[in-house]
């Protein structure tokens, strides 16, 4: 894990706010071990993945306590939420895809627009050399399997990349119910999950080739999936299911030297999304959306450093039976940003201005960097971002849940810094930092005990984080360790006497992740533990939800060199906890054991 953003490919694209509190996660480091994007980001500091039942189920994420909505999620540069939604939905995304996430963390609204309120979590798509192929099968407990084979060819000018994912799990798992919690009498028995099977499929394809003295790259990304929703153990649900697609098509073209020093680069993108949602037996709630929109940057080298300019226009549109009817809107925006080095120090502000339908925000942001040493570095940063409300949170009515077309932008306010050591024995960051929340959108009790949407939320929210990585110790099996710690500590701001100064609901205090590997040979063993603190279920901090301890550990052992053929095995909730469950209540898998056999044409370790 490193504290500048680690980039692969032909070519090394600059990050786009190079102060940020960055960590880049590999997928290769993690191959063969059925981890999703969910289960690389619970890897990260100040991160906290929030799995609704798991195996395929509805997964999100918040950054320093934030909500799932406060979190902007990309898959390769683009946004994932739907207009609908209120927070990218993880699980969506085709495992088999994934080269490495990358995860900023601080307001970034003024970099990546609204949304960016906590951070951002951009999930970036493979791209193996020409000549390259890879499949993988896997399969295990819980009639739970995947597969998944990628390729890539040269044709005349231009490079082609192809990957086809599926995976399918049929979700029956035992858990400990407690029929009358309330008792505290602790009479739990075993109960088998029903009704929580989920399947999933995608298709990934690729082109680039040079083109007016610089590149463009062509991208199609196609997945949908079925769910089925087994509900509460207190309340299941053994007719609900959902089915979901999403079709992605984007160009990009990027041309150095338009003038001496100048870059440029454009971009477009287009996307239609689709979700089919039966919660009764008679209803099924369809739901379409669109979105398009381009880019337009120039950036321009000059003697202390570079600055940058970019213009972009959107549109989205959201029709669905809820809605009555559809609604559109359509977003601009400026902004500008500048780095200068001024020898040991560099300097990153930037300046947005976003105008999403008939919401308006400013974010910016300071960073700066200092080398304190050759492996020694301080990094601070400051900044403000906004969110305009979605088009779910405005008009969907549905159940008990109505919508206000009243709501105003949540905004936010982050300050944080780190020391960052980092040399050939690994990476040590120490880091602290405050975020305030302001005009936060929750459902709140309304009229004939419905659910209404309202800016009722402001909370403050503080912290330190730990990250932690080794080299290979070649004299130890090539033992590596890594590791990152959170210590989290919120407070509402808003609300009645009982609930003002509390803990957010659902914000652990304590969230540790820790790992070491050894790879003697043509064998590799690892094991990794992750550990969440207590947290409360409620505003007035009454109901609690018990700190948990999961283990998980595997290995693999190498088959063949060329071609590389390697078998791997993993097991996760090794010790067969089977209270874990989700904020809802829903059981989380007990011990699942994954037998997954790769095959591919680079050597061990290459991208």
């Amino acid at each position: 894990m490193s504290e500048e953003l680690v980039v692969e490919g032909k070519r090394a694209p600059r990050p786009r706010d190079p102060t940020a509190a960055a960590t880049v996660i590999p997928a290769e480091r993690h191959a063969g071990e059925a981890k999703d994007v969910a289960a690389l980001l619970a890897t990260a500091p100040g991160v906290a993945v929030q799995e609704y039942g798991g195996l395929g189920q509805l997964a999100t994420v918040s950054i320093r306590g934030s909500l799932a909505s406060g979190v902007l999620v990309l898959l390769d540069g683009i946004p994932l939420q739907a207009s609908g939604g209120a927070g990218g939905d993880l699980a969506s995304i085709p495992r088999h895809w994934i080269s490495r996430v990358e995860v900023l963390r601080g307001a970034e609204g003024a970099y990546y627009g609204s949304g960016a309120l906590a951070g951002v979590v951009d999930v970036v798509t493979a791209r193996p050399a020409a000549g390259g192929w890879r499949a993988e099968l896997s399969g295990g407990s819980f009639a739970t399997w995947s597969a998944g084979a990628s390729g890539a060819a040269a044709a005349g000018p231009w490079s082609l990349f192809a990957a086809a994912s599926a995976d399918g799990t049929g979700g029956r798992f035992p858990y400990d119910f407690d029929p009358d919690p309330s008792a505290g009498a602790g009479g739990t028995r075993t109960e088998q999950r029903r009704h929580n099977a989920a399947l999933r499929g995608g298709l990934l394809v690729k082109a680039d080739r040079p083109a007016y003295g610089g590149q463009l790259d062509l991208l199609l990304q196609l997945s949908a999936g079925h769910r089925q929703l087994a509900g509460s153990p207190y309340h299941l649900t053994p007719l609900d299911w959902q089915d979901d697609g999403r079709l992605l098509l984007a160009a990009r073209l990027e041309v150095p030297d338009l003038l001496p020093g100048l870059d440029g680069g454009a971009r477009l993108h287009a996307q239609a999304d689709q979700l089919d949602l039966r919660l009764d037996p008679a209803l099924t709630a369809r739901q379409r959306g669109a979105a398009a929109g381009g880019e337009l940057t120039l950036s321009w080298a000059h003697a202390p450093g570079r600055l940058r300019g970019a213009l972009a226009a959107s549109g989205e549109r959201l029709a669905g039976d809820a809605l009555e009817g559809g609604h559109s809107r359509a977003a601009l925006s400026a902004a500008l940003s500048g780095e200068l080095s001024l020898g040991r120090v560099r300097l990153a502000p930037a300046v947005r201005l976003d105008a999403v339908g008939p919401f308006r925000g400013l974010s910016a942001k300071v960073g700066a960097s200092v080398a304190l040493a050759p492996w020694l570095g301080l990094r601070l940063s400051g900044g403000r971002a906004f969110r305009a409300p979605s088009f779910a949170e405005l008009y969907l009515r549905q159940g008990l849940i109505d919508p206000n077309p009243a709501l105003q932008s949540e905004v936010s306010l982050s300050a944080d810094a780190a020391l960052v050591a980092e040399g050939a024995p690994g990476l040590l960051r120490l880091g602290g930092f405050g975020q305030r929340y302001q005009e936060l959108i929750l459902y709140q009790r309304a009229s004939f005990d419905r659910l209404k949407a309202f800016n009722a939320g402001r909370a403050a929210v503080g912290g330190l984080e730990v990250e932690a990585a080794s080299a290979p110790l070649r004299r130890l099996l090539s033992a590596t360790f890594s590791a990152s710690y959170t210590w989290l500590a919120t407070r509402n701001l808003r609300g009645t006497g009982a609930e003002v100064g509390n803990d957010l609901p659902f914000r652990a205090r304590h969230r540790l992740y820790l790992r070491a590997g050894v790879a003697p040979g043509p064998a590799e063993l690892h094991a990794e533990v992750h550990v969440v603190g207590r947290q409360y279920r409620d505003l007035a901090n009454t109901a609690v939800v018990p700190a948990a301890t999961i283990w998980n550990a595997g290995g693999s052992v190498r088959l063949w060199q060329r071609p590389a053929l390697r078998l791997h095995l993993e097991v996760k909730n090794l010790l067969d906890d089977r209270t874990a469950s989700d904020p809802l209540g829903n059981p989380l898998p007990s011990r699942m054991v994954m037998v997954t056999l790769r095959a591919g044409s680079s050597p061990e370790g290459a991208p």
